[in-house]
């Protein structure tokens, strides 16, 4: 049975009904006509002290009194726009209601432009007023999307919000005073009148007063937060090109349905010379083509096509194995090493220098470290030659190097220690094969781990081909504006020639 989360206001709401009903059952006239009453207020002060202490616990601790929606980031952002993200989740938790009344649309105007200044200034650090450079037809796209996610959110969580008319509010907000100083005299006379049932009453306002208006203001805070995130989400797909304000003409876009070019997935097969990368690529691949349609990255590239049913179309960039002195990838940087959605990199278990692997992997981290609007692509290291570890003779796989229980399967998981230790990966990242002819060992082993980097695979995917596909739309809109100012001129011509 599933325990709900507010669950300890449950307890307290039960908590507030129990005196009640223990007075009603023993009566209060009755603990007045015997000198009981006293005693009866002392127990009472003394149990809604404790619901008081309770409560006090229960708002320190930030529970909520029901659970409502939060905004949560978009996980194939790039490390820059999960960085700004935290300043505004960090914004939005600091926000005091009190200093952004709902009724106050200057301040929460206010307010919206601190958050697209944010997020503008961290795109555009250079920029004297970051936020203004952002095309107005994009400001005005945020303000839909964020009034429409609003809508549908108080349409779905807050009840009887779609009866609730603007001039409802107003007149409320008018009463409120009138109604609060009612309420003042219902007070005193019931004092005057009815003190068993007043005093009672009193007694429970004034230790729980605060507490019972906690709900109220955790609704204004979470709109607030609500608002303030719902805005930063837009801005940062604005701002980083993962979202664009569609024409009239097309249909309104959600947004997953990005700018970005859908392209073959790329993966990258990496490793010294005589590692074994020929020997993997056709264990994993088998009978490759090369595509007709595809540029190399680099010269030294070789690609082949690939069909799968998990991943469509693949292509695989086979790379010249490297050494302490050859590096293919530094002839071009700048375009061998952001190409690539997964790298496999090839590593011999034999072989003790690993130098060159970690050189590579170094040029690639730190190529990625200077662009933080992509994402490093998941990196797995496929440990060869695993047959000819010692005990050199012995060969009866399979080995369970989690667990190793011989000479054979412990070499081995020294084999894959070192591997990730040296290139700074996880130990599960390393992965053991046996490519001889008389028989592949753990190539499933592989394709399993591939499958499961299928998702950081697809983030870095989409990271690549974004640029690409924004000014694809760009171009697009230059070239609709172009020809439909180019009707607007041949009209204007014809009119006065006529």
């Amino acid at each position: 049975m599933r325990i709900p989360a507010n669950w300890p206001w449950v307890i307290l709401a039960s908590f507030l009904l129990l005196p009640w009903l223990a007075l009603l059952t023993l009566g209060g006239f009755w603990l007045w006509q015997n000198h009981y009453l006293a005693m009866g207020l002392l127990a009472l002060a003394s149990f809604y002290g404790i619901l008081w202490l309770l409560s006090k616990y229960l708002k320190n601790r930030q529970v909520p009194p029901f659970d409502l929606p939060g905004v949560l980031p978009d996980e194939r952002w790039s490390p820059t726009a999960e960085a700004v993200w935290s300043k505004l989740d960090k914004m939005a938790e600091e926000l005091n209601p009190a200093d952004y009344p709902l009724t106050d649309s200057g301040r929460l105007l206010h307010l919206a432009r601190q958050v697209i200044g944010e997020v503008a200034r961290h795109y555009y650090p250079k920029a004297g007023q970051a936020e203004l450079d952002v095309p107005l037809r994009n400001i005005l796209f945020i303000a839909e999307q964020v009034c429409r996610d609003m809508r549908q959110t108080l349409d779905e969580k807050i009840p009887l919000s779609h009866l609730l008319t603007l001039d409802d509010g107003l007149q409320l907000w008018k009463w409120k005073d009138k109604l609060k100083t009612g309420h003042m005299a219902y007070r005193l006379s019931t004092m005057l009148f009815s003190p068993t049932t007043a005093i009672p009453r009193e007694l429970s306002s004034f230790f729980l007063g605060k507490a019972s208006t906690y709900p109220i203001g955790f609704l204004e805070r979470w709109l607030l937060q609500t608002l303030v995130k719902k805005i930063g989400y837009y801005a940062i797909a604005l701002y980083s090109g993962q979202l664009a304000p569609p024409r009239l003409s097309e249909p309104e876009p959600e947004i997953d349905n990005t700018t970005a070019i859908k392209k073959p997935l790329r993966i990258l097969i990496a490793g010294q010379v005589k590692a074994g990368k020929s020997s993997l690529v056709n264990a994993l691949f088998g009978d490759l083509r090369a595509p007709t349609d595809v540029l190399p990255l680099t010269d030294a590239l070789t690609i082949y096509s690939l069909k799968q049913a998990d991943m469509g179309e693949v292509l695989i960039f086979d790379s010249p194995g490297y050494g302490d002195e050859s590096h293919w990838f530094k002839k071009d940087p700048q375009q061998a090493l952001g190409g690539f959605d997964l790298v496999l990199i090839v590593c011999c278990a034999t072989q003790a220098g690993r130098e060159a692997d970690a050189q590579f992997l170094n040029e690639l981290r730190n190529w990625f470290d200077e662009r933080l609007e992509r994402r490093l692509p998941p990196i797995l290291a496929v440990v060869t030659h695993i047959d000819q570890l010692r005990p050199m003779r012995e060969w009866q796989p399979p080995y369970d190097v989690q667990t190793p229980q011989d000479e054979k399967a412990r070499n081995i998981r020294g084999a894959l220690e070192d591997v990730a230790e040296t290139l700074h990966i996880a130990l599960e990242d390393s992965l053991p094969v046996s490519l001889q002819s008389r028989g592949e060992y753990n190539i499933d082993a592989v394709w399993t781990a591939m499958a499961e980097k299928l998702p950081e695979s697809l983030r870095a995917q989409y990271l690549r081909c974004l640029p690409e596909g924004k000014d694809k739309e760009k171009w697009a809109m230059i070239r609709t504006q172009l020809a439909n100012t180019g009707r607007f001129l041949v009209s204007g011509l014809k009119k006065l020639s006529s």
